[in-house]
């Protein structure tokens, strides 16, 4: 009985006094960036990715600063359903928007075709599919790997498939 009281005590404090920790000031928490600072750390982890020269580095990093400005222009472009959530689009309204998507999407890819080309003539193939590689995350999904599978029997010859 008086173990079980002095844990419920000290848990109790333990609680009290840690939730203090966890009361950061907001501009301590997740400070958000500004569209250019979001785009200069893009530019600084793509440097360091593809291992470039000084030489290349210097051709390399203003264009792709400024690729990566048009397209943040262009997605912003981009129109956004309005009011979508309160109802729901007519026919007409839903047209107009899918038209205008495509639209912005076309503009998206000829900027990246443009840019494309540029790029292929200042960085090797493998660097030019690592620019254009659009896995925020290299890392692999969470998959089992071939040799964690079950082992099962091959089947018979009569149940194959020919």
């Amino acid at each position: 009985m008086r173990t079980t009281n002095f844990c419920y005590i000290f848990l109790t404090s333990a609680l009290l006094f840690s939730s203090s920790l966890f009361a950061q000031e907001k501009s301590q928490r997740g400070k958000r960036l500004t569209p250019e600072q979001r785009i200069e750390r893009q530019v600084e982890k793509m440097d360091k990715q593809l291992l470039l020269d000084d030489e290349t580095s210097a051709k390399f990093l203003p264009l792709y600063k400024e690729y990566l400005t048009a397209l943040a222009e262009c997605r912003q472009d981009m129109p956004a359903p309005k009011g979508a959530r309160e109802k729901e689009l007519n026919d007409d309204e839903l047209d107009k928007f899918m038209l205008s998507r495509f639209e912005c999407r076309k503009k998206c890819l000829e900027i990246q075709e443009t840019y494309y080309k540029k790029f292929k003539e200042i960085l090797t193939m493998r660097q030019v599919e690592k620019v254009f590689c659009f896995r925020p995350n290299p890392k692999p999904h969470h998959r089992i790997s071939p040799e964690k599978l079950p082992i099962k029997a091959p089947l018979p010859a009569e149940k194959l498939i020919r």
